[in-house]
């Protein structure tokens, strides 16, 4: 009868043992898959007659034409003719111009537009954990009472191998 219940307490031991082992939760890899991309957009904008912010004249020039339709040597009529500077501004562009009045048709600007999309997975990996917890059916000697018997109760247990 001895020898059934060792056994027995043995059988136990190992289902148990095997059982822990199974139900351990794979460790996690670690994986990063990171990915870039980058798209640029370039956009046309129009501005037909833009208005002009700031006018600043800043400088006459002098100049001689002939006084009449027929050239005649001395006939000819002094004109002072004013140089200016004009500033085109809105939130797209910035423009300057200068001379004998000066106007601005159209401009283009090509601004860039940049998109970056980014895709990023990571999968952080568990550490095992060596200290463990729980509940133990076991088989050892009892002190007291001088005999070998089985023994149920909590156990704090420390992993040094792992498989």
């Amino acid at each position: 009868m001895k020898t059934a219940s060792r056994v027995i307490w043995i059988g136990i031991l190992v289902v148990i043992f095997f059982l822990g082992r199974c139900s351990k939760k794979c460790e996690k890899v670690e994986t990063v898959k990171v990915e870039t991309v980058i798209e640029t957009k370039i956009d046309t904008v129009t501005i037909v007659e833009p208005v002009e912010t700031v006018r600043t004249e800043i400088r006459r020039e002098v100049i001689t034409i002939p006084a009449d339709t027929v050239y005649l040597p001395g006939d000819t009529v002094c004109i002072e003719i004013p140089i200016e500077v004009k500033e085109y501004r809105d939130t797209l562009y910035s423009l300057q111009i200068e001379g004998y009045r000066p106007r601005l048709n159209w401009v283009e600007v090509y601004p860039r537009t940049e998109y970056v999309y980014r895709t990023e997975i990571k999968t952080i990996s568990k550490p095992t954990h060596h200290w463990t917890l729980g509940p133990s059916v076991a088989y050892g000697y009892d002190i007291k009472n001088n005999h070998w018997a089985p023994l149920v109760g909590v156990s704090l247990n420390y992993s040094l191998l792992s498989w």
